[in-house]
């Protein structure tokens, strides 16, 4: 059972994370595009914007492209973060 769960996690992840990637991309591109200031550490839009989009950060723009990109993005970031952690334990457990 246990293999069949680090498996479906790390599918979980290996699905996820590429959506977080491209929506955090869009997201980005769209937030410069409309010339909105940029948050501490953010600017690259990197692993800060990653945290940004996670936090809700895009909610104050009230413009529905970014919160359609940032929704999106965020939910698959969550999504990874926690199949990813769900991975890392079960590799312990079984270890």
């Amino acid at each position: 059972m246990e293999d069949f769960l680090l498996f479906l996690m790390m599918g979980v992840a290996g699905s996820s994370a590429p959506a977080h990637f491209g929506f955090r991309l869009l997201a980005h591109r769209h937030h410069r595009d409309r010339g909105w200031p940029f948050a501490a550490d953010t600017e690259d839009g990197q692993w800060g914007y990653s945290w940004w989009l996670m936090k809700r950060g895009y909610v104050p723009h009230a413009d529905r492209d970014m919160r359609f990109f940032g929704f999106w993005g965020m939910l698959s970031g969550w999504i990874a973060s926690l199949a990813l952690a769900a991975s890392a334990v079960l590799i312990a457990i079984r270890a």
